[in-house]
């Protein structure tokens, strides 16, 4: 026979979460007693007991923790007090009437339609997923059958679902802060299932460690962890679980940063300013360059072995000591002191490399020796200490200009150059014979010479008579070829003139001694003092003037036609064919046609 009660659970959370190792977990569990009844039902005891079976989880190692509590759905005054607590003697929590408290009837007494809740809180979860049942045992009778109390219980199983988390959680570093210089690891740690696969990635996304789902193995909640170097700077890790085989799925995501104690930028870091953490200097990023100023704000001070830069903005440059030379840069240039004035100091270096320098006089670091003095008109270079002028000697000289009467070789017997009034004289072998200039090239306004030739004494060479210019070949007399890609000229006297491609001709051609003319090595027409004589065919498009007349002879006759004599025909017919021959006289003119 059923119970006569109606049993039903609620947890919260839903579903319990079994507790982890070191994790516990805290659950509420609710059991509603209902009477479905119209009538009453009077009820001993109602025992809530959690049975180890094999096919059950245990809700609870330690049901003694547990808050246990009553509650009627609605109250009644004649209602006498109820408990449920804890019974160790029959291991089960028990609903009955208050043993402290004096009560009206044997047994407690649920009303039709009326309801309990037995409060079961802070239940310490065990750990485990899995089905735990509950049994239910009540004493009781009554109901819409009056059914008398029996002297054995009924007993109810019911049953609730404890979980492990089924996604992965608490992806966390062991230490977020590390000293990689002290060669501190990464420890990145996480739990979840042990059938799902992880990924963890670096801030580019690249893949880092993979951790594979345990495979044939009961499905449980597990820790992790993965152990590499220090990163260099702060990253962020991203752990990516998915179950197996599930190609693109999103699956599950957890990040998390650690972070260096001493950052390295591969690519720079952007920061308007950087100040330290014991003395408060501060470095500021200006447009121009950097600035470094004390604690205060004002310029501060700069402490280096060595400072490599290429251009350095400063009031002065002085030793350590107070007493050392030191040295100030005015609008003009550079000044050197020593002591704690304004003395002027000596400038002692190996070389010096400047654009200019002002003084009185150099000379040699020993007496006697040669000294350059600055005058007015420039520099007057000495010998011996004295005033008489002495020599230079130099490998090359890069003058704007040089006053002197020769320049020659530095052995004697040597081409010499010499400066007269008219320009400058070539000399050769020391004496007053001309000399040769060898050059690769000559810019010059003007050359005057009696000819030139080409390097070799068999090449060609123009020699210049008063009347113009004359071409020579073979280093002879014999009149020479001219090759250019244009001449122009404004007369042109040849005894032949020979034109390959196209001759154009702007303005008149005249040739005073004839001309022949011909064509692919064919005669066309040659002129003669009084006449012009075509060996070709010559075709007239438009009209042809003749002033004196026009002579047509061949073999047997002739036409002519003169002012004179008109035309005359000669040992010949006249034919006019598709036309008429008129004759008109008078003025005005009498046309007759014949």
């Amino acid at each position: 026979m059923p119970s006569l009660l109606h049993y039903e659970i609620v947890t919260n959370p839903t579903s319990l979460r079994a507790s982890l190792t070191d994790e516990p977990s805290l659950g509420t569990m609710y059991v509603i007693v209902s009477n479905t009844h119209q009538s009453p039902v009077e009820w001993d005891y109602i025992d809530v007991a959690m049975p180890l079976l094999a096919l059950s989880s245990n809700l609870t190692d330690d049901p003694s923790a547990v808050t246990a509590s009553i509650e009627r759905t609605y109250q009644n005054a004649h209602d006498d007090a109820l408990e449920f607590a804890w019974d160790s003697g029959n291991d089960c929590f028990r609903a009955q009437l208050s043993r402290t408290q004096v009560h009206t009837r044997g047994n407690a007494l649920l009303d039709a339609h009326g309801a309990l809740v037995l409060k079961l809180e802070n239940i310490p979860v065990s750990e485990g997923a899995g089905l735990s049942l509950l049994e239910i045992r009540e004493r009781a009778g009554g109901g819409d059958d009056n059914v008398s109390m029996r002297h054995d219980h009924y007993t109810t199983h019911l049953g609730l679902a404890k979980q492990t988390p089924r996604v992965p959680r608490n992806f966390r570093p062991q230490k977020s802060l590390l000293n990689g210089d002290a060669n501190e690891p990464l420890v990145l740690q996480w739990d979840g299932p042990n059938d799902l696969d992880y990924a963890i990635l670096d801030q580019t996304g690249a893949e880092v460690h993979r951790e594979p789902a345990v495979r044939g193995a009961a499905p449980a909640h597990q820790e992790y962890s993965w152990s590499t170097s220090a990163p260099k700077r702060g990253t962020t890790y991203t752990l990516v679980a998915k179950a197996p085989g599930a190609g693109q799925q999103r699956g599950y995501f957890l990040t998390t940063t650690v972070h260096a104690v001493v950052p390295e930028f591969e690519s720079g870091t952007r920061t308007p300013w950087v100040e330290g953490t014991a003395n408060r200097g501060r470095v500021t990023f200006a447009t121009d360059g950097v600035e470094v100023r004390d604690p205060k704000g004002d310029l501060g001070r700069v402490r280096a072995d060595k400072a490599d830069v290429d251009n350095v903005t400063t009031r002065l440059v002085q030793g350590r000591t107070d007493s050392a030379g030191w040295i100030t840069f005015p609008d003009r240039g550079v000044n050197v002191y020593h002591g704690h004035d304004s003395t002027p100091g000596i400038l002692t270096a190996a070389q010096v490399d400047a654009e200019g320098v002002n003084t009185k006089w150099v000379g040699s670091r020993e007496a006697g020796q040669g000294w350059i003095e600055f005058t007015q008109p420039g520099a007057t270079l000495h010998k011996d200490a004295g005033q008489e002028l002495g020599a230079l000697t130099a490998d090359k000289v890069d003058v704007n200009g040089l006053n002197t009467t020769w320049v020659g070789d530095r052995d004697g017997g040597k081409g010499w150059v010499e400066f007269p009034q008219s320009g400058i004289n070539v000399r050769k072998d020391g004496g007053q014979a001309w000399g040769n200039v060898a050059a690769d090239k000559a810019d010059l306004n003007g050359i005057n010479t009696k000819w030139v030739q080409g390097r070799g004494t068999g090449d060609g060479w123009i020699e210049f008579p008063t009347e113009g210019v004359r071409v020579l070949r073979d280093g002879g007399h014999d009149l020479g070829a001219v090759t250019a890609d244009k001449a122009n000229l404004n007369e042109l006297h040849t005894v032949e003139a020979r034109v390959s491609g196209e001759a154009h001709v702007q303005g008149l051609l005249t040739v005073g001694g004839g001309m022949k003319l011909s064509h692919d090595g064919e005669r066309m027409f040659v002129t003669l003092p009084d006449r012009i004589i075509f060996y070709g065919i010559n075709e007239f498009k438009k009209w042809v003037s003749l002033e004196r007349g026009m002579a047509v002879s061949f073999q047997t006759g002739g036409v002519s036609m003169t002012k004179e004599n008109g035309v005359l025909f000669r040992g010949s017919d006249v034919q006019i064919q598709q036309g008429q021959l008129s004759i008109s006289t008078g003025n005005p003119p009498q046309v007759r046609f014949l």
